[in-house]
């Protein structure tokens, strides 16, 4: 919590450098929490916007955030759904089925491709686990970094790493058929 304190002071403050290391903390956590409440529904430049409205949002509203109602993180969290809803909702497209003609020998799309799969089971884990593998093998960061950021121990970091590891095997091994 401390750590938060002094990131929303110098964000109050205005300090460039304090947006840059609000980005490479939050992101993969954000990212997480956007997949997990969108899945595949927006493409990936959607979700890079929402991320990048977050924290201009965060720029922008430091001086009205309070961590007494809760961290910041949590904040992050609550504006990146909020975004997410809004984009969801300008994209419905009411079209009915019925009035997309499809030719005969149409490809069917697969649902189900090996990046999905392996996406869909580290997703699996739950929390903290995939955030930990997304921070990890997605945006490369040490251990000591992941632990600072989920307010993990460093022990336990490389424990969720290796037990996650093979539970995703396992996982793996049983989804086969749909690779």
């Amino acid at each position: 919590m401390a750590e938060e304190e002094k990131l929303l002071m110098r964000l109050k403050n205005g300090k460039r450098n304090a947006i840059d290391e609000a980005i490479a903390v939050y992101t993969p956590y954000l990212s997480t929490v956007l997949y997990n409440m969108l899945g595949n529904r927006l493409p990936k430049e959607d979700i890079e916007e929402i991320l990048s409205d977050v924290f201009v949002t965060l720029w922008k509203n430091a001086d009205t955030i309070d961590l007494e109602k809760g961290t910041l993180r949590a904040y992050l969290a609550a504006v990146a759904r909020n975004f997410a809803l809004k984009k969801l909702n300008k994209q419905r497209d009411y079209t009915s089925l019925d009035e997309i003609e499809l030719p005969d020998k149409a490809p069917i799309p697969e649902e189900n491709t090996a990046e999905r799969v392996v996406w869909d089971a580290v997703m699996s884990l739950g929390e903290p686990d995939n955030e930990i593998f997304v921070r990890y093998y997605i945006f490369g960061e040490k251990i000591r970094e992941i632990a600072k950021a989920t307010g993990v121990n460093p022990s336990t970091v490389k424990t969720k790493l290796s037990r996650g590891k093979r539970k995703l095997k396992e996982i793996l091994l049983h989804a086969e058929g749909l690779l």
